[in-house]
């Protein structure tokens, strides 16, 4: 079951994201994900929400099950040192279950004005602020329990972070280029592309 409201999370730092393009390594058809930590003080309302929608899972779960006790599915959130954690994601492709009509979806992304972001455009990587929309999604397995996901919608960059230059020599006397844009947007490209392993 799907919880009809859309939820807009507290304001929060983006860890490993993948809103630009899907990541694949775990899964072929993709997966649009994000990480957002949010300082623990100012997600309690969004913990709240996220907790009784847990026991809400639970109990429509023992329903089911004829007053069955279930176990507790791992939660799509954490709390550590500090901060919540929370995780969001979204199926980049699949198969329609009712219609078998096969889909492609990408989160929709805007700026802090409300302004649609074209993500060719922008390359949100982790440390950008942002708000997520999301709904809950209850679920239940016999093998992990009842619990609930949290369907990444829609996202807004308040501060975009879209890379560092490395930044690991001292400057010397001698052999010296023009750097060109190119070459920044490999340099770019490289630092990306390693943080995510």
């Amino acid at each position: 079951m799907t919880n009809a409201t859309t939820n807009i999370s507290e304001l929060g730092e983006a860890l490993y994201p993948h809103l630009n393009r899907p990541d694949v390594k775990f899964n072929e058809a993709g997966e649009y994900k994000v990480t957002l930590k949010i300082p623990e003080a100012k997600a309690k309302s969004m913990i709240a929400i996220y907790e009784k929608a847990i026991q809400d899972s639970i109990s429509e779960a023992e329903q089911k099950l004829n007053g069955k006790k279930v176990k507790l599915a791992p939660k799509p959130f954490s709390v550590e040192d500090g901060y919540a954690l929370f995780k969001y994601k979204m199926k980049a492709t699949g198969v329609n279950r009712k219609t078998k009509e096969p889909f492609s979806q990408r989160p929709a992304l805007f700026d802090a004005k409300k302004n649609p972001l074209n993500p060719s455009t922008c390359n949100i990587w982790g440390g950008s602020k942002m708000k997520i929309a999301y709904n809950l999604r209850a679920y239940y397995s016999p093998a992990l329990g009842a619990g609930v996901t949290a369907q990444l919608k829609a996202v807004q960059i308040i501060e975009l972070v879209e890379g560092k230059q490395l930044d690991l020599f001292s400057k010397e006397d001698g052999f010296e280029t023009t750097p060109t844009e190119e070459m920044n947007n490999v340099q770019r490209t490289e630092v990306q592309t390693s943080t995510d392993f």
